[in-house]
């Protein structure tokens, strides 16, 4: 009888909820393109390392597609990058929310002029501009751009946002009417179960299966647990009514009879958050090639606000005999699933008690140190305890002045940047203090950071775990380019500049005629540029100067005509 009394209210309060909540016409905004709505993934998604923030909505593998304008309002800000959002519009509309439009390939004529302009007037290709109100204003239904494929983009596509204009927090967009059409209910696949006297980080859940019985989800056998203090998570996903796609779940609720235990909701996240994700997941499950298990309860040092009833409730506590829950799985169109299960515990369990030395802690700043190497981690940097340490390694790295130091347990997440300090151990090498660099390698990649010399110790931040090393880089960046001086070019003409560097990190690229900063657009580390108008006819000085994360300096000059 509970299951079917879930079930009904459900579908009839949910979505109206969200809008009320909101305080806003769920059919403000219109759907931004000319072609048939079909999603790609949708809000709260898992990510690596963040929420997906926002829809991604099918262009059909093409580009280049007309986007309208989903309400009137103003473009507030454009935002131009290599990587992430790509080419980004940003409306701002009157109901005091701002949407989002990102891998865009470009915009309007109005828009493009504005964005030249002020590169040209900041000197910068990559650029993050707020636009003031007066400047483009927009219509519903008003061509604002195309889309495209380009950031941080595995295909055509675009991903489209609904925020707060004042706190800069995402909504989920679903929760207008942008004509999807959902009647399917959420899967669920198993439950994980955790001892709760334990980090997360150091035991390995036991794994439940659940099968549809009925219209229950039921376990295939009876859940008995070696411990009582109980935390929890679920494998889980959704469907949307005409596509293949897997989706995230919007809402999972644990009920005690008709009680609500906890709840979790992917609505109202901010970017500032975003990355507590790793939090929210059984992230060492996740790297060991597991699924997606989101806990159902915070963890320890858990900072977003996707959990109910707050304050957050932590565990529940189970006895000898066994105890009915049941777990309600939704999305925002109203459709859900039920899972219901017995839960029985086991007293008198001895529990093993963690090595306290060098034992990291959620909720507080954490240091280690010995005369080697320094970590200092925020209060804000974990989600649960865990012991940490380190070893020493040699390595190839042309260039290394210390040892590799890598961090042991290497893949326990981090949420914010933590600090590392190195000593140089390479007696006898006379050091540049000026082109230092700290390389972290860990899973298949690397990132260097220039060092600062800080007393006997080199000194960057990372925000991931891995092995970290010093090196001195002395080496320039190279740069190869398609003209050469003496020539003629014409508008045509497509001028390139291809960069390289031996840590494959350029800080700067920039490129000057007659002294004067002419835009450049860059793809991976090739620049290219078509004369324009700020290339008039006659003999000029074409120079670029490349820098690298070291600080090393590379500069070529050529004389070419117009």
């Amino acid at each position: 009888m509970f299951s079917k009394l879930i079930k009904l209210i459900i579908p009839f309060c949910l979505f109206s909820q969200a809008m009320a909540q909101l305080k806003t016409d769920p059919f403000y905004f219109k759907f931004p393109l000319s072609i048939k709505p079909k999603l790609n993934a949708n809000f709260g998604e898992i990510r690596p390392n963040h929420f997906h923030m926002g829809l991604d909505i099918s262009t059909e593998s093409r580009e280049n597609l007309p986007l309208y304008a989903p309400a009137d309002g103003y473009i507030s800000r454009i935002k131009i990058e290599q990587g992430g959002f790509g080419n980004a519009l940003y409306i701002s509309h009157p109901n005091g929310l701002t949407t989002l439009y990102a891998h865009l390939n470009s915009f309007t004529m109005a828009v493009q002029h504005y964005l030249k302009s002020r590169q040209y007037e900041l000197e910068s290709w990559k650029v993050d501009i707020v636009v003031p109100e007066e400047s483009i204003q927009v219509q519903k239904g008003q061509l604002i751009g195309y889309t495209g494929n380009t950031g941080a983009s595995q295909g055509p596509h675009l991903h489209f946002e609904v925020r707060d204009s004042r706190t800069e927090n995402c909504y989920n967009p679903l929760r207008f009417d942008l004509s999807i059409i959902d009647a399917i209910a959420p899967s669920i696949y198993k439950l994980a179960f955790y001892d709760r006297d334990k980090s997360i980080y150091e035991q390995s859940p036991i794994v439940v299966p659940f099968v549809k019985n009925g219209k229950i989800y039921k376990p295939l056998s009876n859940i008995v647990l070696p411990f009582q203090k109980v935390f929890m998570a679920i494998q889980a996903d959704d469907r949307i009514n005409g596509a293949a796609n897997r989706y995230g779940i919007y809402k999972a609720t644990l009920f005690d009879q008709q009680e609500v235990v906890t709840s979790f909701e992917m609505e109202d996240i901010g970017y500032d958050k975003t990355r507590y994700l790793n939090g929210h997941i059984d992230y060492m499950r996740k790297l060991m090639g597991g699924p997606y298990y989101q806990m159902l309860f915070p963890s320890t040092g858990f900072g977003a606000e996707i959990y109910s009833p707050k304050p957050s409730v932590k565990f529940i506590e189970i006895a000898d005999t066994a105890k009915e829950y049941s777990i309600v799985v939704s999305d925002i169109f109203g459709n859900s699933s039920t899972a219901s299960f017995n839960l029985k515990g086991t007293s008198g369990v001895s529990l093993a008690k963690p090595n306290d030395e060098n034992r990291l802690q959620p909720g507080v700043v954490n240091f280690f140190e010995d005369e080697l190497v320094r970590f200092v981690f925020p209060e804000d940097a974990f989600y649960d305890a865990f012991n940490f340490n380190y070893t020493i390694g040699a390595s190839a790295d042309r260039g290394a002045v210390s040892f590799q130091i890598q961090a042991i347990p290497e893949n326990i997440p981090v949420q914010h940047y933590f600090d590392v300090s190195i000593k140089p151990d390479r007696a006898g090498v006379l050091l540049n203090p000026d082109r230092i660099i700290m390389k972290r390698t860990g899973r298949g990649r690397s990132e260097v950071k220039k060092a600062k010399l800080e007393k006997d110790f080199y000194a960057a931040s990372f925000r991931d775990f891995g092995s970290f090393q010093l090196i001195q880089d002395l080496e320039p960046p190279t740069i190869v380019s398609n003209v050469f001086s003496g020539k003629t070019v014409t508008g045509s003409t497509r001028i390139t500049i291809d960069v390289a560097d031996n840590n494959r990190v350029i800080k700067n690229f920039e490129a000057r005629l007659d002294d004067k900063w002419i835009l450049f657009y860059p793809t991976g580390n090739r620049y290219y540029y078509y004369p324009d108008e700020h290339f008039p006819p006659g003999e000029h000085k074409l120079s670029v100067v490349v820098i690298d994360e070291a600080g090393n300096t590379a500069t070529k000059n050529w004389t070419i005509k117009r």
